[in-house]
Order: C-alpha cells, then sequence, then structure tokens
C-alpha cells in the first residue's frame, strides 16, 4: 500500500498533519517525555507470561485501510464536521476553546444544557481518559488510488498505531467506537492486520535474530 504525508521541515514550525478530510490528525498522540510512554508501547524487556522472549523491547502495530467517503464528508457544513470530530477544522482545537493542544473539555455544556462535544463525538470516544488510559502512537499516512467506477475517490487513511499490548491499546478504544462513533457513517474499514515487531537489534545481533533461532 501506498500512503503519504507531509515532509519534515515543509513548514517553519512543526505542525500536525491533516488527512484528506482536512482534519489536524493525530494532535493526541502520547509525547515520548510522558511518565508512560515505554510501558504503553514497548514490550518490557521481561515481557510478562504468554508473550514470547523474542518481543522483549518491541511493539504491536495494528495496521488498517481505512476508505474515506470524502464525497459524503464534504456535503456537511464545516461547522457540522467539527461536531462530528470534536474539533475545529482550522487548526485542530477542542470547540470547547483554546488552542490545539488544549485538553477537551468534555464535561462543558452550551446554553441550551447540551454537551459542547457531542456524545458520539469521534475526539471523546477515543481520548484516553475516556478508555481507562488506553494509550497508542498513531503514525498514520494518507492514500489516494484514483477514482472508482462510479466517480467516488478511492483515498483514505492508512491507520498505524503501536502499543505494548493490542488488548489494552487498540482494542478497548475500538470497541467503543464500534459502539456509536458520529465519524462511522463517513469512513469504512477495508482492511485489516496485526503486526508483532521485534525489538531492534542488539549489538553482535541481526535484526530479528531472537525470533528466527528460538
Amino acid at each position: 500500500m501506498n500512503g503519504f504525508n507531509r515532509t519534515p521541515g515543509a513548514t517553519p514550525h512543526p505542525m500536525t498533519a491533516r488527512n484528506l478530510m482536512g482534519q489536524v490528525d493525530g494532535t493526541g498522540n502520547p509525547k515520548p517525555t510522558a511518565p508512560n510512554f515505554e510501558r504503553s508501547i514497548f514490550v518490557p524487556a521481561k515481557p510478562a507470561a504468554g508473550v514470547p522472549h523474542w518481543m522483549a523491547d518491541g511493539s504491536y502495530a495494528v495496521v488498517r485501510r481505512i476508505r474515506m467517503l470524502l464525497d459524503d464528508w464534504e456535503r456537511l457544513r464545516v461547522t457540522d464536521q467539527e461536531k462530528v470530530i470534536g474539533r475545529r477544522k482550522s487548526d485542530g482545537a477542542p470547540i470547547t476553546g483554546g488552542t490545539e493542544q488544549t485538553a477537551l473539555a468534555l464535561d462543558k455544556t452550551g446554553p441550551d444544557g447540551q454537551l459542547v462535544i457531542p456524545a458520539n463525538a469521534h475526539a471523546r470516544i477515543s481520548a484516553p481518559n475516556a478508555n481507562g488510559g488506553a494509550t497508542m502512537l498513531r503514525r498514520p499516512f494518507s492514500f489516494h488510488d484514483g477514482i472508482d467506477a462510479d466517480g467516488t475517490p478511492d483515498a483514505g487513511l492508512l491507520f498505524v498505531c503501536w502499543q505494548a499490548d493490542p488488548l489494552t491499546g487498540f482494542v478497548p478504544v475500538q470497541r467503543k467506537l464500534d459502539r456509536g462513533d458520529a465519524l462511522s457513517p463517513f469512513i469504512r474499514h477495508e482492511s485489516s492486520g496485526l503486526f508483532a515487531v521485534p525489538g531492534g537489534a542488539q549489538e553482535g545481533e541481526y535484526v530479528g535474530q531472537r525470533l528466527l533461532e528460538s
């Protein structure tokens, strides 16, 4: 699969990339400086029972090809798109206010008493603090493989996320999204894969040695 992303250094200052829906995508990624980053993304040097020893210091990658139904998406007003995501399209900030890095004000209500960030907004449902701290490091790429016979674009996202354990990272978030994500009508998951990626080669080893010789 071929994908593309913004080239590092293309802008004077580092910026979060946008996906083909025009939304800033990747704001909530965990930072390497976070206290639980290593524990959430990499398998421990001494894996837990049931985890193969050759996965020490490695990570599990979930890869999904997600078609974006762009024609349907573009029929929405920008304000409705922002309610689906829970973030402003212009700069990625929460629709509750602030900048891109401002925390989502999930309890904030408007004059009508309704939640400003809707209960089914994508950003709300996928937030780590709404999923028991479930954490993934996302490294997605956009794709555009032409136009189908019916005139719709074969385009979307090659979603790639990394975690120490898919059962505590990807799975609980995806199950919650399955139950009522406002973004679901505008995307279609076309293929998925789960890959075990061993840790890097140590001095004197070749890549994958512990796996191939186990």
